[in-house]
Parts: C-alpha cells; sequence; structure tokens
C-alpha cells in the first residue's frame, strides 16, 4: 500500500524522521510531501526543505521513500499518485481536535482516503519546527532535535548553535 506523510516540515526534524521511517516500515510506498501553505513565510524554501528531506532519507537507506512538493490540496496528490491513506502524527491529546477536523475534510474531498495517525514517541512529543526555528533565532539548540543534514544547514546559515550538552 502506498501512503502520504504530508507536512511543511520547516525544518524537518527527529520527530518527522521517526514518522517517516516508522511508515516505510509498514507501508511499501512512503510519499513525503511537502505541503504549500500560502499562510505561511518559509523558515527555509521549499526547495531546501525537499533537497534536506532527501539527504535524510538517503543516509537512513530507506528505498521505499520519495519526496514531493504539493500546491493544491493533499488528497489530490495521493489519489493522483495512488496513495491510499495519509500519515498523521499527533503528539498529545491537544493535536487531537485538529487532526480529526483535518481528517474529516479530507474523506469530503476524497471518501476513500483515510487517515492514519501514529502517536509520536515520547523521545519526540517536544519537538515541532515551529520550537526549532524559536531556538535557532536565539542560537540555541538542543543536540538529537534535527536530522544532521538539517543541522548542517542552520548552522551554514545561522552560525553554530550552542547545543545544551555544552552548557552543562
Amino acid at each position: 500500500m502506498k501512503v502520504v506523510f504530508a507536512g511543511s516540515f520547516d525544518p524537518p526534524t527527529m520527530g518527522h524522521l521517526d514518522v517517516i521511517e516508522r511508515s516505510a516500515n509498514l507501508f511499501d510506498e512512503v510519499h513525503v510531501v511537502i505541503a504549500h501553505n500560502a499562510s505561511k513565510r518559509g523558515f527555509f524554501p521549499v526547495d531546501v526543505r525537499k533537497r534536506l528531506l532527501e539527504e535524510t532519507i538517503a543516509a537512513k537507506g530507506l528505498k521505499n521513500v520519495q519526496t514531493a512538493i504539493c500546491k493544491g490540496p493533499i488528497v489530490d496528490y495521493a489519489k493522483a499518485n495512488g496513495c491510499r491513506a495519509l500519515i498523521r502524527c499527533v503528539r498529545s491529546m491537544a493535536d487531537l481536535p485538529g487532526e480529526q477536523l483535518m481528517a474529516s475534510m479530507n474523506l469530503r474531498l476524497s471518501p476513500s482516503m483515510e487517515t492514519l495517525l501514529f502517536v509520536a514517541r515520547r523521545e519526540y512529543v517536544d519537538i515541532s519546527s515551529s520550537a526549532v526555528r524559536e531556538l535557532v533565532a536565539m542560537g540555541r539548540l538542543p543536540a538529537g532535535v534535527v536530522p544532521d543534514a538539517v543541522q548542517k544547514e542552520l548552522e551554514n546559515r545561522f552560525g553554530p548553535l550552542l547545543q545544551v550538552n555544552e552548557m552543562l
């Protein structure tokens, strides 16, 4: 079965990578789709996010994962590419209402498109792209929050980032 894991991935985090790996172990083909959100100004350009995801996926040796960029509804991308389900992840109960509404709307747009929810692993519940962006703006980033390729890109753009374990 083919599935889609969509998001802004701005920037990709270890939480994203965990969901990608878990999906790759369960499904025949995983499409990691960078969704275009016109209401958000990107931290990284979409093409950079795609490259970072591709480098991270390649480093993990995930052969059944591909990346794409989508400007329209994700369900349209999924249908056009033969995908039967959308993968989403909840970090806490606070995420559930928004995910439920999104899943319901996606069913309205495509009645056969199911949404499968992954529960974030405990070590990733506090990691989000927005938290990474805030920390980078302060010149700090705890170790293990983003994949190596993303860490390098952040440091190339914003200079060295103080790691938490360096402060102890």
